[in-house]
């Protein structure tokens, strides 16, 4: 599925003889898969607890297991050691996870949902926050939810109108409106 160096198998390998644990294995998951937004997990997994739709790959010392559902993002991956001297560290290149940005051709959907992930949410990340396409309206108007900090947040207007509204107007003149479906009441996690 993926490339792993040398040095990184022995290092994984050490790792799975120091665990008292019996079948063990490396759970190798995408979150944000095909997304700007996309970052590679390795967990210790239990085969048994997996899905069915997560196939196993063996490698000198240990199983790994990934959902078919990734395969795409993760070909051509490489899988390496990083040492510094004090610390050792796995570290990943996935040049196909983040996916690619949606043509111009590709739905209106799926291009603000790619410059949310791009271009809106790390931004939004720094307080605690995102946003999330609910719907495009057949009249052109985008509804959004905030969650996270943005939920309940006093600033969430002013961040609609002048930050998510005007970032896809420019981008996407066919927008006749942003608009906000969040329940704001909830203000448990609001930034401000």
């Amino acid at each position: 599925m993926f490339n792993i160096t040398d040095e990184a198998q022995d290092y994984v390998a050490d790792l799975f003889a120091q665990q008292d644990e019996g079948d063990l294995g490396l759970k190798v998951d995408i979150e944000k898969a095909g997304t700007p937004a996309a970052t590679v997990t390795f967990n210790f997994c239990f085969p048994k607890d997996l899905e069915g739709s997560y196939k196993k790959f063996e490698y000198k010392g240990f199983n790994s297991y990934i959902d078919e559902s990734n395969f795409e993002y993760l070909e051509e991956s490489e899988v390496s050691l990083k040492d510094d001297g004090s610390s050792k560290k796995l570290t990943i290149t996935a040049p196909n996870a983040k996916g690619e940005e949606p043509g111009d051709d590709a739905p209106l959907a799926e291009k603000i949902k790619y410059v949310i992930a791009a271009e809106i949410s790390p931004g939004l990340a720094s307080h605690g926050g995102f946003v999330e396409l609910v719907d495009i309206t057949e009249d052109m108007n985008v509804i959004l939810n905030f969650g996270g900090g943005c939920q309940g947040c006093s600033s969430v207007k002013l961040t609609l109108e002048q930050g998510v509204e005007a970032q896809l107007k420019a981008k996407f003149p066919e927008i006749k409106s942003v608009r906000d479906a969040t329940d704001h009441t909830q203000t448990d996690n609001a930034y401000m």
